[in-house]
């Protein structure tokens, strides 16, 4: 990206020509960032027309703007103070000189009384040279001369300067947090700390204020936006302008801001963050979004180009080629369009599969199935569209080209060997949902971490090589791009492709931020690019068109619309289980129990599928627990209905004959020996399971108790099944944390070991998977 340096260089050179127009810049020791930063900041605050939005794509970049932001606000305050120097001495101020104080004691139209070791005398002329403390009165001479003050601001402006303003009339806020106190604290130019220099005053939460040196402060620093408002913006303080460092402390105020601007509290703003806004949150709102390419010329942070390495699969691209010739081919025939298709492709491509015995394998399997169910509804709504019909054949030839697709990926494991001729890899990338798995078949010494790319965009380490198993589009380019480690990525050629345009595209928006028209209004200078070629291969056009409109995550890459059921047999057992592929269960390898989808289970697995256990355990479970109270209430209301229900049952012969009554007026239950639990108010049954049998009780028997208490009755009726919901995925989940690792939680530990073990053996048996099937394709 040569046009970036070019504009970069140039950038480097207006902003350092600009601000020496102005200032001694070469005093201030900063590097290239800083001083363009220090000259876009000092563009954007005199410019009292408009605000100014800096964003910045690394968070951790703000802290480069503390140094910059406090330097060139304090300059151009300065200056401005300087020439307008409105400062007043005061009978009652202390003053300043060569280490000693004084206190005005009297003042006439030519001459001040000036009170310290014995009185002075200074005229109007003289007294300038003093400086108004904010400061006690002292005898002693004092150790802080002001002289760093005096000396730094006459330094960087050039100028003998005798006198300096004490009191200043045009102010400025920076809101960030208090590291840039520190961070000031630290700076050194010639060796030498110059923190002194600067009339600052930090501002907390609370009111309380501290100054930075014993005068007036011509800048504030303060937490938040709030603190602002309530203790700066009320008091009768000229704000020129205010600076927020960070974007927490801009994005959620930018309503507050702009009534404070619409107000004239303040005449502009500068908002330097990651978080971008919209033009209209600020009125008047200039942008300058600095770009990764940008903050690795500036060497912001170091990084490595990112490695392709390609593996070419012969089979699989003989098996793609012929499955688009034949889309093509149908979509000509019948002018139509099953681009929709591609997608299923496209999640095949990052497959990788270690071995032919490989768990993996049921990647692909899956995603037959699913072609199997969506891609043909795909294909037959499209023809029925234009009427067609007779779509057999069709779907037919299709499915027979994607199945060769999956089986050229079953049989070559290129990618695999790839990886095993890395020395070391410190991370591989894998894919969430199959990160278990990813570590028990790695078991390589040369892999040390196999994590996932939520990991991986939170890792902290540098210099560390990092291997991706394939491509997921423009985000995952973006993450990867200017990163502190080496990363390689193994790509097919397909993918590469598609690696680089995206890489294009990336360019093309770094181009686009360059030549915004904000940028040139801001800096004064325009970007020209040169035009790039791009690849608009039809084939990889379908492939990765819908990379566009969706951001495929690569921990979970798959993206299908329905759910498969899978119909489980077992060894030595006659149970068949029906389990929805998303469903979690316990899976025993190697003596040690961990979580797997149905969807990644095989034959032969060992598992353990946990339903919860009786209503009786987990309700003695809740009445342990009952701390507000809640049960005790839904014991009452429980207890009241059937009381009434087992007084009104006494009026008939049977309980036929009062399930008759009840059937009549609409009651949904068949048998009426259910009726015996309703009876019996010490039953276990707290409520009717339908809204509509409570109701249908009520309107039967139709006593005052009743109906004064329904809706009270209905009320805990709900909280009874919400609580007893909540309490069975609690006590699943402890259940089996308990069979993983032997852990008691809250709910368990009310029971023995030996009571927990019957829970396992009578809700979560150990057993042998001895068939799977895909079931239930019909919703």
């Amino acid at each position: 990206m040569n046009e970036v340096n070019k504009y970069l260089e140039l950038l480097i050179e207006f902003s350092e020509r600009n601000l020496k127009e102005h200032f001694n810049i070469n005093e201030l020791e900063l590097d290239q960032f800083e001083m363009v930063n220090s000259y876009l900041i000092y563009q954007t605050i005199r410019d009292n027309k408009n605000n100014t939005l800096i964003y910045i794509p690394d968070k951790e970049t703000k802290s480069q703007f503390y140094i910059p932001a406090i330097y060139t606000l304090a300059l151009y305050n300065f200056i401005d103070n300087f020439i307008d120097d409105t400062t007043v001495y005061e009978i009652g101020d202390i003053l300043q000189k060569n280490g000693k104080r004084f206190e005005v004691v009297g003042k006439n139209s030519n001459e001040y009384v000036l009170k310290g070791n014995g009185l002075t005398y200074p005229n109007d002329l003289q007294i300038k040279s003093y400086i108004i403390s904010t400061a006690d009165l002292s005898n002693r001479t004092v150790k802080l001369k002001f002289d760093t003050y005096k000396n730094f601001f006459g330094d960087i402006l050039n100028e003998n300067i005798k006198y300096v303003p004490s009191k200043f009339k045009y102010k400025s806020v920076i809101v960030t947090d208090k590291s840039i106190v520190f961070e000031l604290k630290a700076h050194k130019i010639n060796g030498e700390q110059i923190h002194k220099a600067f009339p600052f005053q930090y501002v907390a939460k609370s009111g309380k204020k501290t100054d930075n040196i014993p005068i007036d402060p011509m800048i504030y620093i303060v937490n938040d936006y709030e603190t602002v408002r309530e203790h700066i913006l009320t008091q009768e303080i000229k704000v020129l302008n205010i600076t927020f460092i960070g974007e927490n402390k801009y994005k959620e105020n930018h309503i507050r801001i702009t009534e404070d601007l619409n107000n004239g509290k303040i005449e502009n703003c500068l908002l330097i963050g990651s978080t971008d806004l919209n033009t209209n949150a600020i009125p008047k709102l200039l942008k300058w979004k600095w770009t990764l390419a940008e903050l690795d010329y500036f060497n912001y942070f170091t990084t490595y180009p990112i490695k392709k390495l390609i593996v070419n699969n012969e089979a699989f691209t003989i098996a793609l080629n012929e499955f688009n010739i034949s889309i093509q081919k149908i979509e000509k025939e019948y002018d139509i369009n099953l681009n929709e298709l591609y997608k299923y492709v496209r999640n095949i491509l990052p497959i990788i599969i270690p071995s032919s015995k490989s768990r993996l394998l049921t990647q692909l399997d899956n995603a037959l199935i699913y072609f199997e169910k969506e891609g043909e509804d795909i294909v037959e709504t499209i023809l029925s569209d234009i009427g067609e019909y007779d779509y057999d054949d069709i779907w037919s030839e299709i499915l027979n080209k994607f199945s060769a697709l999956i089986n050229s990926k079953k049989t070559a494991h290129y990618k695999f060997q790839k990886i095993k001729e890395f020395q070391k890899i410190d991370y591989l990338i894998a894919p969430k949902e199959y990160l278990e798995i990813w570590r028990e078949e790695i078991n390589s010494y040369k892999v040390k971490n196999v994590i996932s790319f939520k990991e991986f965009n939170s890792l902290t380490v540098k210099n560390k090589t990092i291997v991706f198993l394939g491509f997921f589009g423009y985000n995952h380019l973006k993450s990867m791009m200017y990163n502190s480690n080496k990363i390689n990525i193994l790509l097919y050629p397909q993918e590469e492709t598609h690696f680089n345009n995206c890489e294009n595209k990336l360019n093309k928006e770094t181009y686009h931020e360059l030549k915004s028209a904000d940028r040139k209004a801001i800096s004064g200078i325009s970007f020209k690019e040169i035009e790039q070629i791009e690849n608009i291969d039809e084939l990889i056009y379908r492939l990765f068109s819908q990379d566009e409109e969706v951001k495929i995550n690569p921990d979970y890459s798959e993206c299908f619309a329905t759910n498969i059921i899978r119909e489980l047999t077992f060894e030595n057992d006659t149970e068949k289980l029906e389990l929805d592929e998303n469903k979690t269960v316990l899976l025993k390898i190697n003596k040690k129990e961990r979580f797997e989808k149905v969807k990644n289970l095989k034959i032969g697995d060992k598992i353990r599928v946990y339903d919860n256990s009786s209503k009786e355990e987990l309700y003695q479970v809740a009445l342990e627990f009952d701390i507000n109270g809640e049960f005790t209430k839904i014991e009452e209301f429980s207890k009241l209905w059937k009381s009434e229900l087992e007084s009104f049952y006494k009026e008939y012969n049977s309980l036929n004959e009062l399930h008759q009554i009840l059937v009549k007026n609409g009651l949904s239950i068949k048998n009426p020996l259910t009726l015996n639990n309703w009876i019996k108010v010490e039953s276990d049954v707290k409520f009717p399971q339908k809204k509509k049998d409570l109701s249908v009780i009520k309107k039967t028997i139709n006593s005052d108790l009743l109906n004064q208490n329904y809706n009270d009755i209905f009320k805990y009726r709900i909280g009874y099944n919400r609580i007893m919901k909540s309490l069975g995925r609690k006590f699943s989940s402890e259940i089996s944390d308990y069979i993983q690792h032997k852990r008691k939680g809250k709910l368990l530990k009310q029971f023995t070991a030996k009571q927990i073990q019957q829970f396992v053996d009578q809700n979560a048996k150990e057993r042998i998977i001895k068939t799977i099937k895909a079931i239930d394709y019909e919703q």
